[in-house]
Order: structure tokens, then sequence, then C-alpha cells
């Protein structure tokens, strides 16, 4: 890692990681989408693809639909 690139940034979409191109619960849609839970707040519909725990697979899938990549 360079010592001058920060791990997490904030940006309009929500907590960034440039190094592994994600964002952490992101607020708009992103090409790739952290979810750390599925409330609403967390996951929303919109993001290309998205990765979370498989416990959170039934009420992610009811909240973003059937068509998301998760």
């Amino acid at each position: 890692m360079n010592p001058s690139q920060d791990l997490l940034t904030v940006t309009t979409e929500g907590l960034h990681c440039p190094l592994g191109d994600f964002t952490i619960d992101p607020w708009r849609p992103v090409a790739r989408a952290v979810i750390t839970h599925a409330h609403a707040d967390h996951a929303r519909s919109g993001s290309g693809s998205y990765l979370a725990l498989a416990d959170g697979l039934t009420v992610l899938r009811a909240r973003l639909g059937e068509s998301a990549v998760i």
C-alpha cells in the first residue's frame, strides 16, 4: 500500500476503499457495494453488484429484487 494513499475516503456515494474499489453501505448507486447488514439505510438498490454475508441474503433479495447481483 502506498503510504500516501488513504485506506478509506468519504465520497458523495459513501465510504470508499480505493485499493479494493468498493464502497461500504453506499448512499448512492456504485459499481461494487459491500453491505454490512440489510437495513434500508445500508442496502439500497441500483448498484452494479453487492457483497454481503450469506446470512443476510434473504433480506437483501427482498430489498434489492431478483435481478440484483449479490
